[in-house]
């Protein structure tokens, strides 16, 4: 008996050795990692690789001590700009391409297109939840959550929701989505929008004052629920809510449609939301709420087949989808995701001032979305004669 005994100790003594020697080993590895960092020296191990990593602009940030932070800022303020211009060189390349192209409506493209989306996922049967979908107080899934997150179907959002699948066995000539970039200021391209059958805006921009440039004529609007939050301040104060009841009325006849479900982050605001919506529904008569099934993921599927791979792809990529599935002949207005159009600063979204240009903001390539991404896709698409995607004027 005591044989065993003895190994097991010796293997035990061999085991904790080995233990010594990797702490040993780690701790002079962060050792020299912190004198490197100190130092600002990104010229080792994982950290090269960090800096190496960079698209479309965007850079890993490593911290440097603040003896060295203004000579680390300046060299990454030199490697950005030498990126960027590239870069521009190459989008300003492209942008000058789909301008010059003579746009051609292309059916056979259009309908391959609808054919690999279909292919994916049945969007009719998604696109908005009836009445049927809910029952307050039982629980739904967050379908973007990594943990299956769930929430508690806040009263009142059955009676909100259509009986019947909205848009079931509709079809349109010619749709255009409106999307919100600067791109869109003085291009006269209001009247246009305005002469199609079916007209679908993102995030529920601004129209008032924006009407020669913009339209007016709304049949579907997004509202991602963050913008109750950005815009409206949660509906804190009354003031707030009298605003945005304000605005919900001037919209028109339209509808609303609201991702959710879409991510768990928005729990609370989709509960102030829906019981704002069910205490005035006697005064929004004219706003009919939608609410998107469970289309998220294989939404993303289908992108990432088209090499697009992002946290989460944007609201006018997704309102592309659905107005390609509705509509024979898609125009595009305002999607253009860069900070200066023929030499000439442009707010990012139209209805922002112009202290929102590149100097101080990143247009998308930094965000979840991968805006430049998606935006070189449409213009293969618009070269297809799939869609026809608006940059110049509509007056000229």
């Amino acid at each position: 008996m005591r044989r065993p005994t003895y190994e097991r100790f010796v293997a035990l003594l061999t085991m904790s050795a080995c233990m010594c020697c990797v702490l040993t080993y780690m701790h002079v590895w962060i050792g020299n990692l912190e004198r490197h960092l100190k130092n600002g020296d990104t010229s080792t191990g994982f950290i090269s690789t960090l800096k190496s990593r960079t698209l479309l602009g965007e850079k890993s940030v490593i911290p440097v001590s603040e003896a060295t932070e203004e000579k680390k800022q300046e060299n990454q303020e030199d490697d950005f700009d030498e990126d960027d211009s590239i870069f521009n060189a190459e989008v300003k390349a492209d942008v000058e391409d789909v301008i010059s192209y003579p746009w051609q409506p292309n059916q056979t493209a259009a309908v391959v297109k609808r054919r690999e989306m279909l292919s994916y996922f049945n969007l009719f049967k998604v696109l908005t939840m009836t009445s049927d979908d809910v029952t307050s107080g039982h629980l739904a899934r967050f379908y973007s959550a990594k943990s299956k997150t769930i929430i508690t179907v806040p009263g009142g959002m059955h009676n909100l929701l259509p009986r019947r699948q909205l848009f079931r066995k509709k079809h349109y000539k010619q749709c255009s989505l409106v999307g919100n970039s600067g791109v869109l200021l003085q291009s006269g391209c209001g009247r246009t929008i305005d002469q199609s059958d079916f007209v679908i805006r993102c995030n529920f921009a601004t129209i008032k004052g924006y009407e020669a440039d913009v339209g007016s004529k709304v049949d579907v609007v997004t509202f991602n629920p963050s913008i109750l939050n950005n815009k409206y301040n949660s509906l804190s104060l009354e003031k707030d809510k009298t605003k945005f009841k304000r605005d919900l009325i001037e919209y028109g006849k339209y509808v609303l449609w609201v991702p959710v479900f879409s991510d768990h982050a928005v729990s609370s605001t989709i509960r102030t939301l829906i019981d704002f919506l069910g205490k005035n529904k006697g005064d929004l008569t004219n706003v009919q709420l939608a609410f998107p099934g469970n289309v998220l993921p294989a939404i993303e599927d289908f992108w990432y087949s088209k090499s697009i791979d992002e946290e989460r792809i944007s609201t006018g990529l997704l309102m592309y989808m659905i107005s390609s599935l509705l509509c024979e002949e898609v125009h595009l207005f305002g999607f253009y995701p860069f900070p200066e159009f023929r030499g000439k600063q442009i707010p990012y979204h139209y209805d922002h001032s112009m202290n929102r240009t590149a100097e101080n903001y990143d247009f998308g390539y930094m965000k979840v979305h991968r805006l430049p991404d998606e935006f070189a896709y449409l213009t293969k698409l618009h070269k297809e004669g799939a869609i026809n995607l608006h940059l110049e004027s509509c007056t000229s």
